[in-house]
C-alpha cells in the first residue's frame, strides 16, 4: 500500500451528495409534501424530518434502543409498569436556545390537540393512554399510564413517537397555520438534527448543509441534495450522467445497473416493512372480502417465492404474516419455522372458494348470487417491476376464478383515496411495521391507520393483550391468528441494492434499519472530495418546474 504524501491530508468535510427519495427502501422515489413531523404522510417526508430533528429513540436492527443515538440517556420504568421516566441530553436547537423536556411535552400536546387527524394517533398509547405528563426538570420528565403496560411496546411504539419540537418558535402559531406551512423551508429554520435546510426547488430538490450547532456526529460532507424523480430510469440516468451520487439499483434495469462504470453495488436488508394488498371492508361493491375464506384463498393463490426470483433477484423473503420476516426478532415459534396457516397452494385456495359458494361462470372467473369474483386495484405508479409484479398475480389469481383489474394512479392519489371508502375496491402498498410490530394501528376496530375498516372481536382482544402483557406470548398468539385471518393479503418487502460512487463511504451506516437517513456518516475517500453537481440535475427526470424558496 502506497505511504500518502508527507504534508499530505485527507479532508475532514467536503462535497456534495445527491441522492433520490426512497433510497435503500426498496420502494420507488417520489415528491417531498410535508416537512412538519405532525403531518408527515409518506415515508419520503420521515427521510427528510429525521435529518430536521432529533428523535428521543433511535431503535437499531435488532429492536433495542441505542442510546449513543437518540436524544434519550435512559428510562426507568415503575415496578407497576405504568410510569416511565425519561432522561434526555443537554442540547441545542440551531439559533443556541437549549432543547428541553418541555419541548418534548409541546409535541405531546399537539399530538392531543389534533387527535385522530394526527397519523400516528393513538399509536402505542400516545397520547390516550398518558394520564399525566410531568415535567422533573430541563432535561426529565415522566408518563403516567392509566393502566400497566408491556414495556417494550410502550417505549418502542408509544415513546419512539416523540420528538422535541421549537416551542419557542412554533408556538406562536395554530395547527392550522402550522399545516398551511408545512412545506414552507421558512418555517423550518430552527431545527435540532444533524441538518439545515439550505435551498428548495419546487418539484425538483432540496438542498441541505449541516447544522453547525448539532452535537452529534458531525458532518463529513458539506452539502446533502435530496432529488425528487418519479421513474426508476432517472435513478439510474441521473447515476450514469453524474447528476446523482447514489440511486436504487431497479429490479427492471438490473443489466444496466451492473454495466455502470465506477460505482460500487451494495446489498441491504429489507427495511422492516410489511407489503399487502390492502382490501376495502367499507365498500359494498366487494363485502366478499369480509369472507376470511376468500381472503385465505387470495393468499394461498400467489407464489411469493417465484415472484421474488423472477422479478426480484431473490430479494423478497416470503411472508404470510403482519411480521416482517428479516430479522426474525418478532416471529412467532410456528412462523420461525415455516408453518403458516396460508401458502401456496392453488388447489387449496380453488376448495376455500367452492367451500365459500363461488362456483365458476362461462369465462372461468367465479359467480355467487349473481355476483361476479371481480375487483379493481389501483396501483401506485412509478416501479415497473411492481406492475410485473401486479400482472404476474393477476394471472394466479385468474387461475382460480379470481379477476383482478389494475388501474394505476400516482402514490399521492393512493393515499389520499384511502379516506374515501367509496372511491377504491383494493390497492397494493407497503409501510413500516415501527419499532415494535404490535398490529394495533392497522387491525385493532377504529384504528387511526385501520383505513380499510378490517374489524373482528377476537382480533380485539388479542391486540388488548399484545400492549399489556409483558413478554412476548400475548404477541405471538395476535401474530398466527393475523396469519389465519389475513386481513390484508401480506407479502415480503424486497431488500435492495443501492448503488454509489467508489469515493463514497459510510452508506450502510447512513441507511437505518427502520428507512430513516443519517447522511451525517456519509464521508469522501477521494482527495478532492468532489460530488455531483446541483446543476446537472436533468429538469426532465423532476417532478415539475419551480422557483426556489
Amino acid at each position: 500500500m502506497p505511504m500518502p504524501r508527507a504534508g499530505a491530508k485527507t479532508p475532514r468535510v467536503c462535497g456534495t451528495v445527491i441522492v433520490p427519495t426512497a433510497l435503500g427502501t426498496g420502494v420507488p422515489p417520489g415528491s417531498v409534501t410535508s416537512l412538519n413531523p405532525l403531518f408527515a404522510a409518506s415515508g419520503n417526508d420521515d427521510e427528510i424530518i429525521g435529518m430536521l430533528y432529533y428523535g428521543l429513540i433511535w431503535v437499531n436492527r435488532a429492536h433495542k434502543i441505542e442510546w449513543s443515538r437518540s436524544m434519550a440517556t435512559g428510562i426507568e420504568v415503575s415496578k407497576n409498569d405504568k410510569v416511565f421516566t425519561v432522561s434526555m441530553k443537554k442540547w441545542v436547537w440551531s439559533d443556541g436556545v437549549p432543547v428541553t423536556s418541555a419541548d418534548v411535552k409541546y409535541m405531546f400536546d399537539l399530538i392531543k390537540k389534533m387527535g385522530p387527524t394526527y397519523r400516528g394517533y393513538g399509536d402505542g398509547g400516545m397520547p390516550t393512554l398518558v394520564q399525566h405528563f410531568t415535567l422533573l426538570g430541563p432535561e426529565k420528565f415522566s408518563l403516567t399510564l392509566a393502566h400497566p403496560v408491556n414495556p417494550d411496546w410502550f417505549e418502542l411504539t408509544g415513546l419512539s413517537t416523540l420528538i422535541p419540537l421549537p416551542e419557542h418558535v412554533w408556538g406562536r402559531y395554530t395547527i392550522n397555520q402550522m399545516w398551511r406551512r408545512q412545506s414552507d423551508p421558512r418555517f423550518f429554520r430552527v431545527v435540532d438534527g444533524a441538518y439545515q435546510i439550505e435551498s428548495y426547488a419546487m418539484g425538483r430538490h432540496m438542498s441541505f448543509v449541516p447544522n453547525p450547532r448539532y452535537q452529534g456526529h458531525r458532518s463529513q460532507i458539506k452539502r446533502f441534495v435530496v432529488a425528487f424523480l418519479h421513474s426508476s430510469g432517472a435513478e439510474i440516468e441521473g447515476l450514469r450522467t453524474g447528476a446523482l451520487d447514489m440511486s436504487n439499483l431497479p429490479f427492471s434495469l438490473w443489466p444496466e445497473g451492473h454495466r455502470l462504470s465506477g460505482v460500487r453495488r451494495i446489498k441491504m436488508a429489507p427495511s422492516f416493512r410489511t407489503g399487502f394488498v390492502l382490501l376495502n371492508f367499507r365498500n359494498p361493491k366487494v363485502a366478499f372480502f369480509r369472507d376470511v375464506r376468500v381472503r385465505q384463498a387470495l393468499a394461498d393463490a400467489i407464489d411469493q417465492a417465484l415472484i421474488s426470483k423472477l422479478l426480484e433477484h431473490g430479494l423478497a423473503p416470503t411472508q404470510y404474516g403482519p411480521v416482517p420476516t428479516v430479522p426474525p426478532t418478532f416471529l412467532s415459534p410456528s412462523a420461525r419455522a415455516g408453518q403458516y396457516p396460508v401458502g401456496f397452494d392453488p388447489a387449496k385456495a380453488r376448495a376455500l372458494l367452492r367451500a365459500a359458494g363461488w362456483k365458476r361462470g362461462k369465462d372461468g372467473i367465479r359467480v355467487k348470487d349473481g355476483k361476479r369474483l371481480s375487483f379493481v386495484v389501483k396501483l401506485p405508479s412509478g416501479a415497473a417491476t411492481s406492475m410485473l409484479g401486479t400482472e404476474f398475480i393477476q394471472q394466479e389469481w385468474r387461475a382460480i376464478g379470481v379477476k383482478m383489474k389494475i388501474r394505476v394512479v400516482t402514490l399521492n392519489q393512493a393515499i389520499a383515496m384511502l379516506g374515501n371508502p367509496d372511491e377504491w375496491e383494493a390497492t397494493i402498498l407497503s409501510i413500516g411495521d415501527g419499532n415494535f410490530p404490535s398490529g394495533g394501528p392497522f387491525f385493532r376496530t377504529g384504528a387511526p391507520i385501520n383505513v380499510e375498516g378490517y374489524s373482528d372481536k377476537k382480533m380485539d382482544r388479542l391486540l388488548a393483550k399484545v400492549d399489556t402483557e409483558p413478554g412476548m406470548k400475548a404477541f405471538y398468539r395476535y401474530e398466527d391468528y393475523a396469519e389465519e385471518q389475513q386481513p390484508e393479503i401480506f407479502s415480503g418487502v424486497t431488500g435492495s441494492i443501492v448503488l454509489a460512487r467508489r469515493g463514497i463511504r459510510g452508506v450502510n451506516k447512513f441507511l437505518s434499519p427502520m428507512g430513516s437517513w443519517s447522511p451525517q456518516y456519509l464521508y469522501f475517500t477521494r482527495p478532492d472530495c468532489q460530488g455531483a453537481m446541483v446543476k446537472q440535475l436533468p429538469p426532465s427526470a423532476m417532478a415539475g418546474q419551480g422557483a426556489k424558496k
